[in-house]
């Protein structure tokens, strides 16, 4: 029983756009003559009779499904595992995506494996890689960040294998995560308990697997058609993992090596179905291929579309501003430059886009980094686009436009000696410059900061004897503002 609480895929970029579509169904498209709708209040355990299994099954999140390009989004279809008062233990109804477990074939454990840290968005201290994935991630990509807190983090148990007791995937604490070879045997979760073929084990590929995916397979199956899956219990033999076969069967214990591309990922969470502002029932399905349906698919934002780019490493996404204008937003692909640009603009089918805004957590525990260049049209720094970012010692704002620094901007930012901002700045968030220890020289040219517009301990942990150069008629104002907000007592405030 649960407990509740690589490479970047090139120039290939998950939108946040999302349409009225169907998920493409786990097993066969044939609907029953029963349309029988369940109260999603009551959400029930899977029930077997005359030897097929009966899930009842939610829609939650969106993800690229019946778009091979990845851009379109679809409401995701879950499993309904088991419910145990609000908690609801789901796995996806088909293949939702394509990853290899490690990138090569030096170790096994699933704590350290890429996918585990691709699944939650991990930075690079949790895989043997040293890959950040919190920029490019399945949980930024499948849930809003009103979803995300909807999904309990899990203490994941340990999963031996079967032939190797010894042997065992380590327990871990997670909000997404592979099935194990437990849960997939498991008829209390509607599996049957042999390894052997078996229809309630079988996944269908979506388009976007068959294309390939976030791994870029080439041995995939169509969609529609049944596929393999990883699980997270370690295989027999050294770097491998055990996975399940497209009849259902889980061969031989042996597993497959962890480097393959050609496995698809099939998520499992845990839903506080409390939360029914952000799920809806989706009717039910069998392992004989029959299905009923529920509530419509949720109907979701459009409004943002993707703008190619010529950096594999970015991402930028299209915004409608309240006056009607199309501007977009840059985020970061784990970048590997060490002094990346925000351009003013940026050009897609002879038109050219304002870049706005750098997202949230953009470059966060980048290490690579050292001077950051931000265009003239930016107009708001995400929450922690820059914490994290050790290397980072020159920023350089083009221009005055930046109106709001978000929350932990550039916390722990340690190297930063000096920096200037900009006169347009209205906003600075709490913990924005925490922790910049070498952050010795501030000029701040903006007239419009207030208590209310600064958080907390903004400046707190800046160099003792740092010196802030602020507008005359703004001194004593700012003297007294700038204290409350972390200015140590030994740092002048100056006009």
């Amino acid at each position: 029983m649960y407990s509740k609480r690589g490479k970047t895929l090139k120039k290939r970029i998950l939108s946040a756009a999302l349409s009225l579509a169907l998920v493409v169904p786990m097993f066969s498209c044939v609907v029953s003559n029963d349309m029988t709708t369940v109260n999603a209040a009551k959400i029930s355990n899977p029930r077997v009779a005359g030897g097929v299994t009966t899930w009842d099954t939610v829609y939650f999140g969106r993800y690229a499904q019946t778009d091979s390009k990845g851009i379109k989004q679809d409401a995701i279809k879950w499993r309904v595992l088991q419910v145990n008062g609000n908690d609801a233990f789901l796995v996806a109804d088909g293949n939702l995506d394509t990853q290899r477990f490690n990138k090569n074939l030096d170790q096994y454990e699933w704590s350290q494996s890429i996918v585990r840290s691709w699944l939650n968005g991990y930075n690079s201290t949790y895989n043997a890689y040293k890959a950040n994935y919190t920029s490019s991630n399945f949980i930024n990509k499948a849930f809003t960040a009103t979803e995300q807190a909807a999904i309990y983090e899990t203490n994941v148990p340990e999963s031996p294998n079967p032939d190797r007791p010894a042997k065992a995937a380590a327990a871990t604490k997670d909000k997404v995560f592979l099935l194990s070879y437990q849960d997939v045997t498991n008829t209390a979760y509607g599996f049957s308990s042999a390894d052997s073929a078996n229809a309630t084990r079988e996944s269908l590929n979506t388009a976007f697997v068959e294309a390939g995916g976030t791994a870029l397979s080439t041995n995939t199956n169509k969609a529609g058609e049944k596929g393999g899956w990883w699980l997270r219990t370690p295989g027999y033999y050294t770097n491998n993992a055990l996975y399940i076969w497209e009849s259902g069967n889980i061969p031989d214990h042996k597993g497959m090596q962890v480097n393959r591309y050609d496995l698809a990922v099939r998520p499992a969470i845990h839903l506080d179905i409390s939360k029914t502002d952000v799920w809806s029932f989706a009717g039910t399905v069998s392992s004989d291929g029959k299905v009923t349906t529920g509530d419509n698919p949720p109907s979701v934002d459009t409004t943002e579309q993707v703008i190619p780019s010529q950096n594999e490493d970015t991402t930028y996404v299209q915004k409608e501003e309240a006056t009607g204008e199309k501007t977009v937003e840059y985020r970061s692909e784990g970048t590997t430059e060490e002094n990346p640009v925000i351009p003013d603009t940026v050009t897609s089918s002879g038109r050219a886009y304002r870049v706005t805004s750098i997202a949230a957590k953009a470059f966060k525990n980048n290490k690579k980094i050292k001077t950051i260049t931000i265009g003239s049209n930016i107009e708001t720094i995400g929450a922690e686009a820059f914490s994290g970012c050790t290397n980072l010692q020159t920023v350089i704002f083009k221009g005055s436009n930046t109106r709001i620094i978000g929350a932990k901007a550039f916390y722990k930012c340690t190297k930063i000696k000096k920096i200037v901002i900009p006169s347009g700045v209205e906003k600075i968030g709490k913990q924005a410059f925490f922790g910049c220890k070498k952050l010795k020289s501030i000029t701040i040219k903006t007239t419009k900061l207030t208590n209310k517009k600064v958080g907390a301990k903004a400046f707190k942990g800046t160099h003792k004897k740092a010196t802030f150069k602020v507008p005359k008629k703004k001194l004593a104002t700012y003297k007294k503002l700038l204290k409350s907000k972390g200015v140590g007592s030994k740092a002048k405030i100056k006009k």
